[in-house]
């Protein structure tokens, strides 16, 4: 999926449909439902976490998409999924823990210095993972963040879906430099997710 930039999002995909057939010779062998909203939550060393939420709750192309405005300073980023047009509204996120080894979160976008991003002069976030699948490998659902700078830049949020190919895993130790420096057409798998949110430090 390329990202377009005449919209004012990132498209958002079925995550992981087993009944798709994956043009790369992929194997996806489970289904995990469909994302309709991503959930950014910035929690401070002190004070009251705040929450951003990029929601397209009818799947229907024209989300709703909160501006991330942050004040200076460090922050525990812990990120969730949900599927909308469940009743009751799933939390997706249980099973991407459950799935973790085949699973990774990358950030990336203007906004960022991060693994998957290398160095960044005009990154407004420095991003690092803070938590492990079950393999000791990089997930992405909680992040350390501490602000840079000031000003306003995009945060790109993808979840990529890394399942075995031929009985040997593909999510590897590195696949975040990878995108830093080849982009997601350097890595296996296939991207599940991807938003973009609006950032401003303040």
């Amino acid at each position: 999926m390329q990202l377009l930039r005449s919209l004012p999002f990132l498209l958002l995909i079925p995550a992981c449909s087993g009944d798709v057939e994956d043009p790369d010779g992929h194997d996806h062998d489970h289904d995990h439902g469909l994302v309709t909203t991503v959930e950014l939550v910035f929690t401070p060393a002190t004070g009251d976490a705040l929450t951003f939420t990029w929601s397209d709750p009818e799947d229907d192309g024209d989300p709703i998409i909160d501006p991330v405005v942050l004040p200076e300073g460090a922050y525990t980023l812990d990120i969730a999924f949900w599927n909308d047009l469940e009743d009751p509204v799933e939390d997706v996120t249980p099973e991407i823990v459950e799935e973790g080894e085949e699973h990774q979160i990358f950030l990336t976008g203007s906004a960022v210095q991060s693994e998957a991003t290398g160095d960044n002069a005009a990154a407004l976030l420095e991003t690092t993972y803070a938590d492990e699948d079950g393999s000791g490998l990089p997930l992405g659902l909680v992040h350390d963040v501490t602000t840079l700078q000031t000003g306003d830049r995009e945060l790109v949020l993808s979840l990529r879906h890394l399942p075995e190919e031929d009985g040997s895993p593909t999510k590897t130790d590195g696949l975040a430099a990878d995108v830093a420096s080849g982009g997601f057409g350097s890595i296996a798998g296939a991207t599940d997710v991807s938003v973009s949110f609006d950032v401003t430090v303040q």
